[in-house]
């Protein structure tokens, strides 16, 4: 079974890309969220925000080295995330941008039917986020439901064929279920968006002081 945890220790060896993904719009929003973070490094919040940014589009990596500096900011931070957009969600259920940020913090709860439930609902306001996608499919594949989520990433690929994380993805699924053409495919895929990635991966924040 691909555990959650260890799927993101293995792509954190692989340079994440899926280019271009980010407009003009969200340059600038995760550039200005990075220089809050380096004016003040050790706030929890910007840097949840940060990973958000990175995951919505496509850098899951950058994304996930931001969530994993938060348990050394604030203890149980997953719950403030639930209390901040469960009221949101409520009175929003189109509220794409808050389910995706509900969807990491169920997870991280072990809320599993509830983290798929709220990157499905993204899917109603975004129906072609290939990225709530593929995290459909991480979630599926934890859970030893191949199957449904090699079906999710074959629908974002449908979308994006360029989403190096969602290669990754199905690859590491045709490893555990013994496709290895699958998994050969995956790793050309892989290793050609790697070879592009450099020209356009965010630069990030500093470290913890």
């Amino acid at each position: 079974m691909i555990k959650w945890g260890f799927f993101w220790g293995v792509v954190m060896t692989v340079v994440v890309v899926a280019y271009p993904q980010r407009t003009p719009e969200q340059i600038a929003h995760q550039e200005a969220l990075t220089e809050q973070i380096n004016a003040d490094p050790r706030n929890p919040d910007y840097r949840f925000e940060l990973a958000m940014a990175y995951a919505e589009t496509g850098w899951i990596e950058l994304g996930w080295n931001q969530l994993a500096l938060i348990p050394q900011l604030a203890t149980d931070y997953h719950k403030r995330v639930l209390a901040r957009y469960e009221p949101i969600v409520a009175a929003e259920p189109d509220n794409a941008a808050a389910y995706f940020r509900l969807a990491f913090a169920y997870y991280v709860d072990n809320q599993k039917t509830a983290a798929l439930d709220a990157f499905k609902s993204v899917l109603r306001t975004r129906p072609n986020h290939e990225w709530s996608m593929g995290l459909i499919a991480l979630v599926l594949a934890d859970q030893g439901d191949y199957a449904a989520a090699r079906t999710w990433c074959k629908r974002a690929l449908a979308i994006n064929g360029d989403a190096l994380a969602i290669h990754f993805l199905l690859g590491k699924i045709d490893y555990e279920t013994g496709n290895l053409w699958g998994v050969m495919g995956a790793s050309v895929h892989v290793a050609r968006l790697k070879s592009i990635e450099a020209k356009y991966r965010p630069i990030p924040p500093k470290g913890l002081d």
